[in-house]
């Protein structure tokens, strides 16, 4: 047992090597003794060196077998002298080494190699209670990586549970003691964190730990309401009663001399170096909040990012799913770059450090400012933007012109407002958009009556629906709610129009390839033959344009002809007649080497592949939907002709 006023923790690690270093002198005391005999055997005793070495061992030993005896009084005594030496020397350090072990043993049984550890631990916390809200607060430190010594007046708990995990730090032991407190390294310590569930106890030991130590930090439970004006008045700089707050409120009124809130602006594109800067001086970045001007409190959500692997995770997360990115680009947007963070760190020099590099990357606004005075400064910078958020998603559809009118009706049934149109050229890597902001099947109506009275205007948009993918094309639509929203989709998706919700670019353009239905024929004939216009509108097709490539010069010349019917192609035929149109005609496939090719749409398909094997029993057929470099190696391989323009 160990006396009521003796520090559990030893005074000093040299006290502990001593039963060491005294086997170790014992050890070198038995050496010795054999060497005293071996050279007294030999010189004393007249023995040779081996029979000097077995006088000796056995002597010291007191076995005696009587093989080698002492005959002259010089002898006899040299022999007592060394049997008393080896006697005494042995047995002491025999017991000597049975101690040593003892020792380790109670020293692994009791925790020591733990209090020496604490013993030389410093800016940590003090815990005082591992209960089931001193559990809950360790895991809290524990999982941002800082230290705490937790003292337990449960000796079982502390010598079966927790001495059984090498990085838990423990002292079996009641708090309200001064000298186990001194042992936990009170006046090293960063803050001391009452948990027990006896406000009595709490009290004494917050009255102890600010007697020991004025300045520190301690935080405290309480169980009952009405002491914690008690604790307040005892010493205790924060009071917390878990049944209102919790472990994590525990953490951070624990931590609140060493946290810190900052104001920033900055786009999605910086979050790393930002958080970078933040993890490199040991800090955590507890949450994130959001300055909407629409709301009084700022949007919050916990983050709890402590090391580069967290954020690497998140950031290829964003990577992985477009859509995740596209939402969190629209925040940073509405709230123009411009949020906070709760940042804890191990000192206040390393918040400030923090504070001082985001300033020189020009992203920090402030430090702990109120929302007053964060809007106060977004003022002054220009960047507070009164946006509403409002869910929206991005459908691409698949439909024709005539089926306008039912789309229309399916989304704003639902109280959704078609915010834009987006169409699909081919040839052009981003997409041809169109604000449309149609929330009303009033307005909606004159659209479709203006189209109907304006077969020019019909025609172009017709064009447009044929063009992009044969009528694939995308809308944005918001709602009053992602519930309306996700009726839409589920009704369009039951019309077959629908191919997808929120694609990207490279998943549209794979979907028009699967599901689009317009193609480029590549084509070579004399300029005066039209079979291969017939066969494409006799089949239900249409014919878009007719390119023609100029060899050396690498350019196209693209003739708009938009022909539908038999009567299109009447007009055609009727305009290439005409004797200017016919020379340039002439002209124009000479030089490309009556090499050509023809923009095609049809209702499906099925239509395109009838088409495509028609005009290639013809021979006319070069090839379908070419890369650019392989149509001019054909042009340019081709045979030239000689020709004359007056």
């Amino acid at each position: 047992m160990r006396p009521p006023y003796m520090p559990i923790l030893p005074v000093s690690k040299d006290l502990t090597n001593k039963p060491y270093k005294l086997v170790l002198y014992a050890l070198l005391g038995v050496t010795l003794l054999i060497i005293y005999g071996v050279i007294g055997s030999t010189y004393i005793m007249r023995l040779d060196l081996v029979n000097s070495i077995y006088f000796t061992v056995q002597t010291i030993a007191t076995v005696g077998f009587g093989d080698i005896r002492p005959i002259t009084p010089l002898q006899k005594m040299f022999t007592v002298t060394l049997v008393m030496g080896g006697v005494a020397l042995l047995a002491y350090a025999f017991t000597l080494t049975i101690t040593v072990v003892t020792m380790a043993v109670e020293e692994i049984a009791s925790g020591a190699k733990q209090r020496r550890i604490i013993a030389a631990s410093k800016d940590h916390f003090v815990l005082c209670g591992y209960g089931r809200v001193g559990s809950a607060v360790y895991k809290e430190l524990k999982k941002r990586n800082i230290r705490s010594i937790i003292i337990e007046k449960n000796k079982d708990v502390v010598e079966k549970e927790l001495w059984k995990d090498p990085d838990v730090l423990a002292i079996p032991g009641d708090a309200t003691d001064e000298s186990i407190m001194m042992d936990a390294g009170i006046k090293r310590a960063r803050g001391v964190i009452i948990t027990t569930g006896d406000d009595v106890d709490n009290l004494f030991i917050t009255l102890t730990a600010r007697e020991i130590h004025p300045e520190i930090w301690i935080v405290t439970r309480a169980s009952k309401s009405e002491n914690v004006r008690r604790l307040y008045r005892s010493g205790a700089d924060k009071v917390i009663s878990p049944e209102t707050s919790g472990a994590e409120d525990i953490y951070f009124a624990s931590m609140e001399p060493t946290i810190m809130k900052i104001t920033e602006i900055h786009g999605v594109e910086d979050i790393r170096k930002e958080s970078e800067i933040i993890l490199k001086y040991g800090c955590t970045l507890e949450n994130i909040e959001y300055h909407l001007p629409e709301f009084k409190e700022p949007l919050a959500r916990k983050i709890g990012v402590t090391d580069i692997e967290q954020l690497n995770r998140f950031l290829s997360s964003l990577e992985r799913e477009k859509s995740r990115k596209k939402s969190l680009e629209s925040i940073y947007e509405s709230v123009s770059g411009i949020h906070s963070h709760w940042i804890s760190g191990p000192t206040k020099e390393s918040l400030e450090k923090v504070a001082e590099e985001l300033k020189k990357e020009g992203f920090l606004l402030g430090v702990n400012l109120t929302e007053d005075e964060i809007k106060e400064t977004a003022k002054k910078h220009g960047r507070m933007v009164e946006v509403v958020l409002k869910p929206e998603i991005k459908i691409t559809e698949n439909h024709d012109i005539q089926d306008i009118r039912e789309e229309a009706k399916i989304i704003l049934k639902h109280g959704c407002t078609l915010e834009d149109i987006e169409y699909y050229l081919p040839g052009f890597k981003e997409p041809l958009k169109r604000k449309i902001g149609l929330s009303d099947e009033k307005e909606m109506d004159r659209f479709l009556s203006s189209l109907e009275h304006d077969s020019k205007r019909m025609d172009a948009l017709e064009r447009l629906y044929i063009l992009s993918g044969g009528g694939i094309h995308s809308h944005t639509i918001s709602g009053k709610d992602t519930q309306s929203l996700a009726k839409v989709e589920k009704e369009l998706k039951t019309e077959g129009f629908l191919l997808g919700v929120n694609l990207t670019h490279g998943e549209i353009v794979q979907k028009i390839s699967e599901f689009g239905r317009v193609s480029e024929l590549l084509l070579r004939h004399k300029p005066s033959d039209t079979n291969d216009k017939r066969i494409i509108i006799s089949m239900g097709g249409r014919i878009l344009d007719s390119k023609h490539y100029l060899p050396g010069l690498r350019q196209v010349v693209t003739r708009k002809l938009y022909l539908k019917d038999e009567n299109d192609l009447k007009n055609c035929e009727e305009e290439y007649k005409k004797p200017d149109a016919k020379r340039s005609l002439e002209a124009l496939s000479q030089i490309s080497r009556q090499v050509h090719s023809h923009t095609v749409s049809a209702g499906d398909i099925e239509k395109i592949k009838k088409i495509e094997k028609a005009l290639k029993k013809t021979g006319m057929l070069l090839g379908v939907d070419l890369p650019e470099d392989d149509i001019w190696n054909i042009v340019e391989s081709e045979e030239i002709e000689k020709f004359c323009i007056q």
